[in-house]
């Protein structure tokens, strides 16, 4: 895999294990993506997720769509008959013809939940008819994969891997859940009305802004995680000054710049794996080969 180093002279810590490059304030590598939704509670909201690295947990909802407020931590998952599942507000959108926010389920190779829960990327698409539009999603669950590589799978509603569950919650059958596709998920724009209600702006945004593509490569690099996301999980986490916010040619025309504040608590850095340990320099447009 290949990572090129974007500063002029940067101090680059990096090891052959991890999947991504630490050159100065930049976290950033290359990643697959796809689309996932389950309606089970996200690995980021269990108290073994790594509370000691947020200054406040990711928000869970009951089937009702109300949030938990009692011991959410704690709470059995509605795929373990619990109360816990996903909110549904967590769900992507477009803020304009080449920027969107969303979630995702997350991993990082070299890295562990504890590392990239509730923290924020910037995506950018790299082929596909998507190429070139970004996203910044906050990762609110986890992706463990066979290979152990990089991977971004998009919360996205009426995706059919893993929705057996979001039938129950929702009433209906799995097919219903999805629409008249019930083997591979809605299957076009139109059938988006037969998702529950409160899903179906997600479900749109996929067919509309995102193409409808499959399995994307993106560019990812962490960044703060901005209010509009942050609104919609409660969840902070402690290393969130060692980041940049996302630059304003990510942003596009956000024409309200009150919605591009992030959030951060202080604290001494937490989020990295002890596996980056070694220093190197390196000019633009060196390539490091892992």
């Amino acid at each position: 895999m290949v990572y090129q180093i974007t500063s002029l002279l940067a101090a680059v810590s990096f090891s052959t294990l991890t999947g991504y490059v630490w050159a100065g304030n930049v976290l950033s590598g290359t990643s697959i993506s796809s689309m996932y939704y389950d309606c089970c509670k996200p690995a980021c909201a269990w108290n073994t997720a790594g509370p000691s690295y947020l200054a406040t947990n990711l928000q869970v909802c009951d089937a009702n769509d109300n949030i938990i407020t009692d011991d959410p931590l704690s709470a059995a998952s509605y795929c373990d008959g619990g109360p816990a599942t996903a909110c549904t507000t967590q769900q992507p959108w477009a803020v304009n013809d080449t920027f969107a926010y969303g979630f995702a389920s997350v991993f990082i190779a070299g890295d562990q939940p504890a590392d990239w829960c509730c923290s924020c990327y910037e995506l950018e698409f790299l082929n596909s008819t998507i190429k070139g539009k970004k996203m910044i999603v906050q990762s609110i669950n986890v992706n463990y994969n066979e290979n152990q590589e990089n991977y971004f799978s998009l919360t996205v509603p009426g995706q059919a891997d893993w929705a057996d569950k979001c039938a129950q919650r929702f009433g209906g059958d799995f097919g219903t859940f999805l629409g008249k596709n019930s083997t591979g998920g809605v299957a076009n724009i139109t059938q988006c009305n037969t998702v529950p209600e409160s899903l179906q702006p997600g479900c749109e945004w996929r067919y509309g802004w995102y193409e409808n593509v499959q399995l994307p490569s993106v560019a990812f690099q962490r960044v703060q995680c901005p209010t509009e996301l942050v609104q919609k999980t409660g969840c902070t986490r402690l290393d969130e000054h060692n980041f940049a916010p996302a630059s304003s040619n990510t942003l596009g025309n956000v024409s309200d710049s009150s919605d591009t504040k992030t959030n951060s608590a202080p604290s001494s850095r937490s989020g990295l794996s002890p596996l980056v340990h070694a220093a190197a320099i390196l000019f633009t447009g060196a390539f490091l080969f892992i």
